[in-house]
């Protein structure tokens, strides 16, 4: 079947173009026929509204003939599908993607580890060693004690209390005494104001200081007592009538004992 309908679209053709080659001859021919013809009107110029009219339609007449030819072939050929070819679809561009690196790994920073601060740290200050008392270091501590109270009775005044506190700082200043062998208020243990102020707790002290042998406590008060009345010395601190609180430190030393009062308001 595709064979005889190539033949017959062959044969359509093949009279198509014996058409078009008898209308071109024929055409030839009329045209050689009116120009041996000699016109009436031969040397007048042609009207310009005639030949504006005229050569149009001798090329509409061609054109037409040329029409119903193509249409002819047209009508051969075989019918364009109805449905339209779809177009190929261009590949869409593809898309830059920023591919991101990879995030670099936090390494913890190692601890540095604390260094010793060079700085020599002050020696702490050691703590008084303890003093060892007996019955006769007692004893004298109790003997001065009395003997200055009968003093201040006498002169009207009000006996001293007898202060625990004061009695250790005056121990401690009889002990220092007693390791150089000589009696002193501004020494190796310090000054009577360093020592005295902080027992005493109120900024007004006094001190008076001795050393006895044989148990010579009663000649060392009266020794006391025999100065003279002056600002200050060891009689104006007994008799001094701001001062209601002492403190009585007594040790024995290699030599002698000593015999430590510090008086406080």
């Amino acid at each position: 079947m595709i064979r005889a309908a190539t033949f017959r679209a062959f044969e359509r053709y093949v009279a198509i173009v014996v058409a078009l080659v008898v209308q071109v001859a024929a055409v030839a021919v009329i045209g050689d026929v009116f120009a041996a013809v000699p016109r009436a009107d031969a040397g007048l110029p042609p009207p310009t509204e005639t030949v504006a009219r005229v050569a149009p339609a001798a090329r509409g007449d061609r054109l037409m003939t040329l029409n119903v030819t193509l249409d002819i072939v047209s009508a051969t050929a075989p019918a364009p599908s109805a449905q339209p070819e779809a177009a190929p679809i261009a590949d869409a561009p593809p898309v830059a993607t920023e591919e991101l690196a990879p995030a670099a790994p936090q390494i913890a920073e190692p601890t540095p580890r604390p260094r010793p601060d060079p700085t020599i740290a002050p020696r702490p200050t050691p703590a008084p060693a303890a003093i060892t008392t007996s019955l006769e270091t007692r004893q004298a501590e109790f003997r001065m004690l009395a003997l200055m109270n009968a003093s201040r009775l006498q002169g009207g005044l009000v006996p001293l209390a007898l202060d625990a506190g004061v009695s250790d700082a005056a121990r401690q200043h009889s002990a220092a005494e007693a390791l150089v062998r000589y009696v002193y208020h501004d020494g190796p243990d310090g000054t009577a104001r360093s020592r005295d102020v902080g027992a005493c707790g109120t900024g007004w002290y006094g001190e008076n200081t001795g050393k006895v042998w044989s148990g010579g406590v009663d000649v060392l008060h009266r020794e006391f007592m025999a100065e003279p009345w002056e600002p200050i010395n060891h009689r104006t601190n007994i008799m001094d009538p701001n001062f209601r609180r002492a403190g009585v430190g007594a040790v024995q030393g290699p030599d002698a004992l000593y015999i430590t009062i510090v008086f406080c308001r």
